[in-house]
């Protein structure tokens, strides 16, 4: 059974909604690409030699970014986006959510911003993809920032804690549910996740404000094929790399965080004791100085 058609088959009626809408203009640097999996949209900006782009942790979105843009702007060319059928990135109908998939559309995108090789800063379920493009397209990508990702099993241990009772890996029922309970979800998990308390009000307003504007949270699908089976092929990787974890973050309490060098055994890694899962947006001054002193 595949349930993830549900995620996409709403994007015909949404896409005047999402393309037209507020939410196409909440920020002067916000672009849409047009691919034939998805439309991306993402915020471009900086004046470095270097990209560095990253990759919104869902259900962050791109209005979340401000202040780490402005910390890495003068430096770095700086792109951030929405995977599709997060945020107001929208899918084309039948998506497929799988990782080399999922990948595929980001590799498109890279492809077509032509602005590489890249320094991809990815976080969390979607740290997969980037290893999956660093060791399969190496030509696209010449170093790797990390937030929130063990090894591949300690990921799908995390999954489990999220969803212990497997309501969102069931299909359709965890899309159905999703969609009816995208906002408490989304507050949940802040909740739990911030290790920054006092972001947790600007964190769920701006999340509830895209889901005002035709956001999505396509949550279920991710778990059910995205983050799901064996441990994927991620070719050999030798790019320079940052691993950083957020210690505050109460959804890893029992990761085991030195697992993702079974990838990146050179990775240099930076710990930050007030941040929970996002580091890159609670701590973004800090983040930025790292990035700097690895990439700069």
């Amino acid at each position: 059974m595949n349930g993830t058609w549900l995620d996409t088959v709403v994007t015909p009626w949404r896409r005047a909604r999402v393309h037209r809408g507020p939410g196409s203009r909440t920020r002067g640097d916000l672009h849409f690409m047009h691919l034939p999996g998805a439309s991306i949209r993402y915020r471009l900006a900086g004046t470095g030699a270097r990209t560095i782009v990253f990759c919104a942790d869902p259900p962050v979105t791109l209005e979340l970014y401000d202040e780490l843009i402005a910390g890495l702007a003068a430096d770095f060319r700086v792109v951030v986006f929405e995977l599709p059928a997060f945020g107001l990135s929208l899918p084309r109908l039948g998506l497929d959510f799988g990782l080399e998939a999922m990948a595929g559309v980001i590799r498109e995108f890279l492809e077509r911003l032509a602005l590489g090789p890249y320094v991809l800063a990815f976080p969390c379920v979607p740290a997969y993809s980037a290893l999956w493009l660093a060791g399969h397209h190496p030509e696209l990508v010449n170093g790797l920032v990390l937030m929130q990702a063990p090894d591949w099993q300690q990921e799908l241990h995390w999954k489990h804690g999220r969803d212990p009772k497997n309501v969102l890996g069931r299909p359709y029922l965890g899309q159905i549910l999703l969609r009816l309970l995208r906002r408490k979800r989304a507050e949940m998990w802040y909740r739990l996740a911030l290790g920054r308390r006092e972001l947790l009000e600007h964190f769920t307003q701006t999340t509830q404000c895209a889901f005002d504007h035709g956001g999505s949270f396509s949550l279920a699908s991710a778990f059910q094929r995205h983050l799901n089976g064996p441990e994927p092929a991620f070719g050999v990787i030798h790019q320079p790399a940052l691993v950083v974890w957020g210690e505050a973050d109460r959804s890893h309490p029992d990761t085991d965080r030195a697992s993702i060098r079974r990838y990146l055994p050179r990775a240099r890694m930076v710990s930050i004791a007030e941040a929970g899962h996002f580091p890159e947006l609670e701590t973004p001054r800090r983040f930025a100085a790292e990035v700097r002193a690895q990439f700069g």
